[in-house]
């Protein structure tokens, strides 16, 4: 028999991830499976879900269940399940109970309020199987809780449906969601909403159009002093295959405490798992600081600076900057 299931999770714990690969598992034996999710849900864009691991797939939305050949799939899967009505709720329910259909749904159980979503009330309610998908706090406890994030601080009103990623949100447990408790200090990945963070990269590249050719692609990693964001780091794949860190910024009022030092240990230490080179650009008056990470100077880009800013830039001393430094070293 057929089987409605509810698999729910803080943000975080993987759930896109999830759905995505239980279609995979179904293709891989000859089967379809329907991936679904809510139409406001479009922070990935149309008809596509991704998870922050980078998989992604396509799919339809809930609202067009009505129009769609149910006899053609083997099962159907709902990822952000939270945005659905009690209507579509039972939609899905009489798909499992009349069609022999089983449905998995995906979705956060409760909000930022800590309050149920019309979604997952009935999911709660309906589902044949509920089954948690678990992630942890900042401390180490199960994280249960959606915290929304407003400068730096846990908000606990506002609108329910906000739609936004980790820039925005966080996942905690109950405690320190009650107390508004954010890590002393982490450096967390960013996949969604990295243009949050564009003043802050701004203070190592002032080129907004220099940024844009490599933050989608690239691997952005923030520092967070107390929910604050104090630094920056944007990774990136080179096309000989080699990794390259193109941005390190930390903010004006935070220099001066090993930050910028934090960041790039930990960029090194994610790559070390990885092997192959690293690199970084910059200008000659920033070399001593790689230098104390093993960094030797590999190559010249000559007029990089010259070529590609206008205007020019003009380093405290007053020399305006005209060829890139390139140094490397192994991961």
């Amino acid at each position: 028999m057929a089987k409605l299931y509810f698999r729910y999770g803080a943000m975080g714990s993987s759930k896109t991830a999830n759905a995505i690969m239980v279609q995979y598992n179904y293709q891989e034996r000859g089967q379809n499976a329907l991936m679904l999710k809510p139409r406001l849900d479009t922070r990935d864009g149309e008809r596509s879900v991704a998870s922050r691991s980078g998989l992604s797939a396509p799919c339809a939305y809930v609202e067009e269940l009505g129009s769609l050949d149910l006899s053609l799939y083997d099962c159907v899967i709902v990822d952000e399940a939270q945005f659905m009505s009690k209507a579509q709720v039972q939609q899905l329910v009489d798909i499992v109970d009349e069609r022999n259909i089983p449905v998995i749904c995906y979705g956060l159980r409760a909000d930022f309020r800590g309050e149920l979503f019309e979604g997952s009330q009935w999911l709660m309610a309906w589902a044949d199987t509920i089954e948690e998908i678990k992630t942890v706090c900042w401390c180490g406890r199960k994280a249960t809780f959606n915290a929304r994030l407003m400068d730096g601080k846990v908000v606990k009103s506002g609108a329910q449906i906000v739609l936004g990623g980790n820039e925005s949100y966080v996942a905690l447990c109950r405690r320190h969601w009650a107390t508004g408790d954010l890590a002393p200090m982490e450096i967390r990945r960013i996949s969604a909403g990295k243009r949050a963070y564009l003043p802050l990269l701004l203070e190592a590249d002032p080129s907004e159009a220099m940024i844009d050719r490599y933050l989608e692609s690239g691997e952005m990693y923030v520092l967070s002093v107390d929910g604050k964001a104090a630094g920056v780091m944007v990774i990136v794949r080179r096309a000989d295959g080699a990794f390259e860190v193109k941005n390190l910024a930390v903010a004006p009022d935070q220099r001066g405490k090993g930050y910028g030092s934090r960041l790039m240990r930990h960029a090194l230490k994610l790559l070390a798992a990885r092997g192959g080179a690293v690199y970084v650009g910059t200008d000659r008056s920033n070399v001593g600081f790689y230098e104390r990470f093993g960094f030797a100077e590999a190559y010249v880009a000559e007029g990089f600076f010259s070529d590609n800013y206008d205007p020019p830039i003009v380093n405290e001393d007053g020399t305006v900057l005209r060829d890139m430094i390139y140094l490397s070293r192994r991961a």
